[in-house]
C-alpha cells in the first residue's frame, strides 16, 4: 500500500512538472522572441490592436448606430473604455536613446459624449476634433499585459532599417515637439485627421499607421483595414453643417450611405478611417494562414493568449518622397473647421 500511494505522488509530480512547462511555453516564446531579435533585427516596429468589444458594422449608419449602442452597453461598469477599439506603437532602437512606446487617444470620453447627446453632432463625431493625449510607456506596458492575458490584442512587429529608423525618429520628435511647444494646439484627437498632414491632430489607427507609411511598410493588402463611407450632409450636425441638429434617433433611420443612394446629387462628406478591429482580425487570419497574398513572409509569435506575426522588412525602400510632412491636398469640412476655429483663436 505505502508503494503505490509513493507511485501515485511519484507519477502527480511528473504530470504537473510536464503540465507546468506546457503552460508556460506561450508566455516563453515571446520572451525568446525579444531576445533574439537584438543579434536578428537591431531596430524594432511593433504595432498592438485592441478590438472593439462589439464589432462595427458599418454598412449603414443605421447598423452603425446600433453596433456603437451595444458597445456602450458592454463597456458601460468598465473604468478604461475603447469603444472604437483602440491601437498603439512601439519603436526600439539603438539609435534612440529612449525606448518609443506611445498611442494617440481621446483625454476624455466626456467632450464626444456631449457633443453627440447634448450638442447633436450626428455623425459629425467620426470627424470632429477633440482633445486628446499622447499615451505613455507605463500606460501600455499595463495594457499589453492586461489584454494579452484575454487574448483581446494582437500586433505586428517588423524589423527595419537604420533609413527607415531614422525617418520614423524624425516624424514622432517632430510631431511630439508640436505637441509640447508653447502656443500649440496640443494634442488633437480625430478621425479626420492625417498626422503626416502639416498642422493636424491624429486618430490612434492613424497614428500607428502613419508609422508604416513612412517607413514605407504600408502595402496594398493593409487596404482591407480601410472603412470608407459616404456621410449623409443631413446627418452630419454642429459647426460643421450650420450647427445642424442632428439627433441618434434620425441615424437610426437612415438605412443607407450616401455613396448608396440613386441620386448622382447626394450631398456627402466622404469618410475614411482604419479600423482596429479590422486590423486585429486581418493579424488574426494570417496567423492561422501563416502566408500573404502578396508575398510577405510572415512569422507568427503569441504574448501570453494574444496573436501576432513578424516581418523582416530591413531591406525594404522608402518611400520616393523625402518630407516626412506633407500638404494635405483632398478638402475636408472636419479639417477646414478644425483650421479656422484655430485660426481665430478658439
Amino acid at each position: 500500500m505505502t508503494n503505490r500511494i509513493l507511485l501515485t505522488i511519484w507519477l502527480f509530480l511528473i504530470i504537473a512538472a510536464i503540465l507546468g512547462q506546457s503552460g508556460s511555453s506561450v508566455h516563453s516564446l515571446y520572451q525568446t522572441y525579444n531576445e533574439d531579435s537584438a543579434a536578428f533585427g537591431q531596430n524594432k516596429l511593433t504595432i498592438y490592436v485592441i478590438p472593439a468589444t462589439v464589432k462595427y458594422d458599418w454598412r449603414s449608419p443605421r447598423t452603425l448606430c446600433k453596433s456603437f449602442f451595444g458597445n456602450f452597453k458592454r463597456n458601460f461598469f468598465k473604468k478604461e473604455k475603447y469603444l472604437l477599439g483602440h491601437a498603439f506603437v512601439e519603436l526600439q532602437t539603438p539609435l534612440s536613446s529612449g525606448r518609443i512606446f506611445t498611442g494617440m487617444r481621446l483625454a476624455s470620453g466626456k467632450e464626444q459624449q456631449n457633443l453627440v447627446l447634448k450638442e447633436h453632432y450626428g455623425l459629425a463625431i467620426l470627424g470632429a476634433d477633440t482633445e486628446g493625449k499622447l499615451e505613455t510607456c507605463a500606460d501600455l506596458d499595463n495594457k499589453v499585459k492586461k489584454y494579452s492575458r484575454k487574448g483581446q490584442l494582437a500586433f505586428m512587429t517588423f524589423f527595419i532599417s537604420d533609413e527607415a529608423t531614422e525617418r520614423l525618429l524624425q516624424f514622432y520628435q517632430s510631431y511630439k515637439a508640436g505637441i509640447d511647444s508653447n502656443g500649440s494646439r496640443g494634442a488633437r484627437y480625430g478621425g479626420a485627421f492625417w498626422p503626416r498632414y502639416k498642422g493636424e491632430g491624429s486618430g490612434c489607427s492613424a497614428f500607428v499607421v502613419s508609422f508604416l507609411d513612412i517607413a514605407g511598410l504600408l502595402k496594398e493588402e493593409f487596404d482591407e483595414w480601410i472603412v470608407k463611407i459616404n456621410i449623409p450632409m443631413e446627418l452630419i450636425g454642429g459647426p460643421y453643417n450650420n450647427f445642424n441638429d442632428v439627433r441618434l434617433s434620425d441615424i437610426k433611420k437612415h438605412k443607407s450611405w450616401a455613396g448608396n443612394y440613386n441620386s448622382d446629387t447626394a450631398s456627402y462628406e466622404h469618410f475614411e478611417i482604419y479600423d482596429p478591429t479590422l486590423i486585429y482580425e486581418w493579424i488574426q487570419e494570417k496567423w492561422e494562414e501563416q502566408n500573404s497574398r502578396y508575398d510577405l513572409t510572415l512569422t507568427p509569435l503569441q504574448l501570453n493568449q494574444a496573436r501576432g506575426i513578424r516581418i523582416d522588412s530591413r531591406n525594404q525602400p522608402l518611400p520616393d518622397e523625402e518630407s516626412i510632412f506633407l500638404e494635405r491636398e483632398k478638402p475636408s469640412i472636419f479639417i477646414d473647421y478644425y483650421h479656422q476655429k484655430f485660426a481665430r483663436g478658439n
